[in-house]
This record gives C-alpha cells, structure tokens and sequence, in this order.
C-alpha cells in the first residue's frame, strides 16, 4: 500500500471485543478479530462487568488483527471506536476505575425510576433526553449507584460512556460523543449539551461529563503503551466513534438507500434517519421512539428495540436434535422457562415497546412444548417469533412523523440466516435487504476516519415477500402479541418472582 489505507474499528460487544480493519481504497473488510472477555471476578452477579478486563480483551483482539495483516505502520489511516450504549465508567482522579459498571440489560435500578419521576417528572425527561424512564437507561443507574456505592460515587471525577472510556485508553483523551451518550439519559439531545436541569434535579455535578465533540473528530494519537501492547504505530490517529447501534445502521444504510435498518443481534433494535430539520422533538409526537444524534453529520436517529431476540435464538444452539425430557432439561439448564399452550411458542423479543412494554420484562419462554417436538421445532419457533416482535416494533417506527424509508435493511448475526430474512420480509410485508457482514463490518468506522462515504459494498442480497403466507402470519403475529402481553402481566403481579430480562 502507497498510502494509509486501513481504517480500524474496535468493536465492544457485550460478550467479546472486536477489531476490524475496513480498506477504504478498495471498499473491503481487509482482516477482523475477535478476543472475548474473561469470566468476571464477580460471577455471582452478571449485571456487573469489570472495564479494565474488557480493556485486556480489546489489546489482544488489535494485536491478532495487527498480526494478521503484517503491513507497514504507514497503511494504517486510523482507528475509531463502536460499543453498546448505556454502560458507564466512573473514573477516579489518577484516571483509574473506581468500580465495576452496570451492564446495559441490568434492571436493578427500577427504584430510583420513581426517584426520577418526581423530581423531575416523566414527560420533561424525555423533552429534554429523547428517552424515557426504564431502569435500563443510564440515569437511574447513576442514582443507584451513588446510593449503594457512596465512597466510589465521591472519588469519580469522570463518569465516561463506555464508548468515551475506551477511546481514553486509546488516546488518554477525555470526550464524550452524541450518539453514544444519549442512553445515559443526561443529554439533551437537541441542544448538544447535558441535560443540566436534570442533573440539577437529582444531585449529579455536570462536571462529572465530558466535553462533547462529533463523531469522527480526532480525540487524539495512539498511546505509546498501547501502540506497544498492540504492534498499532504509536501516535496513530485516534478518531471519536459512536454507538454500536447507530454505526452498524450508518453501515448497511451507506449500502443503499435509506431505509428501516434492523440490528438484529442479541438484542434487535432498529433505526429510522430523519434530517435535523425534519426531526420531531422529544415530545408526543415521537413518544415513544428513542431520540438521538446520528454519527452521520446531518442527521437524527428515531429508534424502537425488541429486545432479548437473537439472543434467545442463541440459547437454542446444539439443542436440533433433542425432544421430550432432555430437551426439557437442557431447556431449563440454560435459563428457559416452560409454560403450557396449545401451540408451540417462544417469546423471543418484546413486540411492545415503551415504558408499559418494559416494566416487566419475562424470561426466555418456551409455551406448549409436547413430548414430540425437537429442538429444531423450537429453534423455528423462535424464529418467527423474533420476527413477529420485530413487526411489532417497526409499526411503531413506521408512526414517526417526518421520515420517508421505504424497505427494511437487515444486519447483524440474525441477517446471516436467509431463512429468518425470508420469514420478517414475509411478516411484514416488505422486502429486506441483507448485505455480508464481512462486506460491510467497519464501513461506517472507516467512513468516520476517512470523512467521506464508504464505498458500495457488494454481495446484496433482497428477499421478497410471499403474499401467500400474509394471512396466516397475520394471525400469528397478533396471537404472539397477545400472549407476551398475558405473560407480561403474570410476570408483574406482586409476589410472582418472575425473573425480568432486557438488553
């Protein structure tokens, strides 16, 4: 290579990191890696997760993409940063973790949301932060937090966004960045500041907060104890990143037309891009969508979520040929529960979405299970009921003022199946697109460091849908509807020690 040409993107997932290097010249993946985090030091409590162990896993995950494309230091253009949203680091005065943090599904906070309600009220919240109250969001894991761990809360200096911590460690930079921020639920996401009337509200020092700057600013150079630890060129451009969500749909939208982006991973949530001055305000006409600034100069992002769905899909994995009491037991081993029903049904994602659709969330739930089904039955079950979710939530997409999408664009581990990417364009009634991810992994990091729009990717696939199957899906998908409702209910009466999922 002649000139810089590999932009990388470190990926933090919510169970492994990842590192991309994107060719921009040739618009390719060029190499990725993945390195997965260590069992947690506090393994009775998976809501926790411990920031410097994940730093460990994304070291290594750049030293095997390093090692894989043996290049010369001057081939590299930069690198940049994706992570799951909602996680925070707090920081002592050293630059040092004064405690492990929260995990984006973690509901433990679902006291403090009634603190929040009345100090602040639940309609100026989501004014100001485009986002309303769940115990998921960051701000009343913030609270949480300063009640239950005091002497941490009073020695942080910096409460980083899981995003802003690693580009830290990249670069030794403190900054914080829209897209990422918005789930911490103190931003106000229309006036590019923190929600300094909130915080006032409940106690926390703004000061706390970064310095916001735009995605695809330069934070700083490579760090040269990481460029060591990594084989990365010390100095080496260090770019602001943005949310995994809205870098993946920034991805599989500079594919192609603008469309409804569904990030079918663990979690399915999905995307709508409108322009700033087409962006309905946080109000009642966007409520319930999420509201937040896109990493794509410009533009805004309206977003709805299903929830736990490829995630339960995953739980499912190696159980095909099983039937009657093993599968049963290997059902329940790994954490699903078991309901009669007439039909076999799983609930995998959450077709209602807002604060009434999160307040009680149930398990993985395999409903009307018979001793003659198989693993593969309930495996294609659980298919269909991701996909009747993901409807659900796209309807509720479909409502916001002010966007134009046509279509449905499919990404994430969900969208390698072509039998699951048939199945949503036959449920909702709209063809999806589907690109390879190794086409389009890191397009959107290396369009941030090369300040121009990736190149088309190749390789689309478009699935059609069958009008014949309208119908019959059509009843399916609102009995799923109605019986994750009957369960929500279940779930929420006192007394019933329901687990709650979400993520």
């Amino acid at each position: 290579m002649t000139s810089p040409a590999l932009a990388i993107t470190l990926d933090i997932g919510g169970s492994a990191a990842k590192a991309y290097a994107y060719d921009v010249q040739r618009g390719r993946t060029a190499a990725m890696a993945a390195a997965p985090y260590a069992a947690p030091h506090l393994p009775s409590d998976p809501g926790m997760f411990e920031p410097d162990s994940w730093w460990l896993s994304a070291v290594a995950a750049l030293r095997v993409l390093r090692d894989q494309l043996d290049v010369p230091g001057g081939s590299y253009a930069g690198v940049t940063v994706s992570a799951i949203r909602i996680p925070f680091v707090l920081l002592g005065r050293d630059g040092d973790v004064v405690m492990p943090g929260l995990l984006n599904k973690d509901r433990r906070a679902e006291g403090q949301v009634a603190e929040l309600a009345a100090a602040v009220g639940q309609a100026e919240i989501y004014r100001q932060t485009g986002h309303w109250l769940a115990p998921e969001f960051g701000l009343a894991k913030m609270l949480w937090n300063r009640e239950r761990f005091p002497g941490a809360w009073a020695r942080a200096r910096h409460l980083l966004q899981l995003h802003d911590w690693f580009i830290y460690k990249l670069s030794g930079t403190i900054v914080s960045e829209p897209s990422s921020a918005a789930m911490s639920q103190s931003l106000d996401v229309t006036g590019r500041s923190w929600a300094g009337e909130v915080l006032s509200a409940v106690g926390i020092k703004a000061s706390l907060f970064p310095e916001l700057v735009p995605a695809g600013s330069v934070a700083g150079g490579l760090r040269p104890g990481v460029a060591a630890a990594t084989g990365l060129p010390a100095g080496l451009p260090v770019h602001v990143g943005g949310g995994d969500t809205h870098l993946s749909a920034a991805s599989a939208q500079g594919a192609g037309r603008a469309s409804k982006v569904v990030v079918a991973g663990t979690t399915a949530p999905a995307i709508v891009t409108v322009p700033r001055d087409r962006l309905p305000r946080p109000t009642a006409s966007a409520y319930p969508l999420l509201v937040s600034e896109h990493v794509v100069a410009g533009q805004w992002a309206l977003e709805a979520n299903a929830g736990f769905a490829g995630g339960v899909l995953a739980m499912l994995d190696g159980l095909a040929g099983l039937s009657g009491a093993e599968l049963r037991e290997q059902l329940t081993r790994r954490g699903m529960a078991l309901r009669d029903g007439d039909n076999v049904m799983v609930l995998a994602g959450n077709p209602h979405f807002g604060p009434d659709g999160w307040q009680a969330l149930p398990p993985p739930t395999v409903i009307g299970l018979q001793p003659g089904h198989t693993g593969a039955d309930v495996r294609r079950a659980a298919l269909r009921c991701t996909c009747f979710a993901i409807r659900s939530i796209l309807g509720t997409l479909a409502s916001a003022p002010g966007h134009a999408a046509a279509g449905i664009t499919a990404t994430g581990g969900m969208s390698r199946d072509a039998a699951w990417a048939q199945l949503l364009a036959d449920v909702t009634g709209t063809a999806v697109r589907v690109f390879p991810l190794d086409q389009i992994a890191g397009r959107a990091g290396a369009a941030l460091i090369a300040q121009q729009p990736a190149a088309p990717a190749d390789g689309e696939l478009i699935f059609s849908p069958r009008p014949d199957r309208s119908a019959e899906l059509e009843q399916e998908c609102a009995r799923y509807q109605a019986v994750y409702r009957e369960v929500q209910r279940e779930v929420a009466r006192p007394g019933s020690g329901g687990p709650c999922w979400h993520s």
